[in-house]
């Protein structure tokens, strides 16, 4: 793919009406910082709109290493529903095959995701999104509590 492609079509995505809607509860200024192949560049928020800035994040809160068949297949989705969107998401975490897993890596502790608003992205998916992460032992605050600590 050439240059900025990947955040072209991450711009795309993020434009979409659904994922607005997931990203609502973000505050402006949070920062996702996204690799996928070669290519580094950021997911923010600006005046409450989802934006996609072609270069490394100066502060991210959390860091997605996403691989190239797994951009594919989370750009090739098409459901406007947020829990299958991050059901999907959240299967790429998880995946067992390296080709499609998504890393991720917070930079920083709970309150300050908590304050930026990343906790209600997770609520925007429902109890659909609720069941399917305490199927993955991740029911609660203090499961999440827990991930942060084990990063550090």
């Amino acid at each position: 793919m050439s240059s900025n492609a990947w955040s072209e079509r991450f711009q795309t995505y993020f434009s979409q009406e659904v994922a607005q809607k997931a990203a609502h509860s973000l505050s402006d200024g949070a920062e996702i910082e996204l690799h996928v192949d070669t290519e580094v560049f950021t997911f923010t928020k600006v005046d409450g709109k989802n934006q996609v800035i072609k270069t490394p994040s100066k502060d991210a809160q959390i860091v997605f290493i996403i691989p190239p068949a797994a951009a594919v297949e989370i750009l090739s989705h098409s459901s406007d529903k947020i829990a299958e969107i991050g059901i999907g998401i959240s299967k790429l975490i998880v995946s067992q095959d390296p080709t499609k897993r998504i890393q991720v890596r917070f930079r920083s502790g709970f309150f300050t995701l908590f304050s930026m608003g990343y906790l209600g992205v997770l609520k925007t998916g429902g109890s659909e999104m609720a069941t399917f992460l305490a199927s993955k032992g991740l029911s609660g605050v203090d499961a999440i509590k827990a991930i942060l600590k084990k990063q550090k």
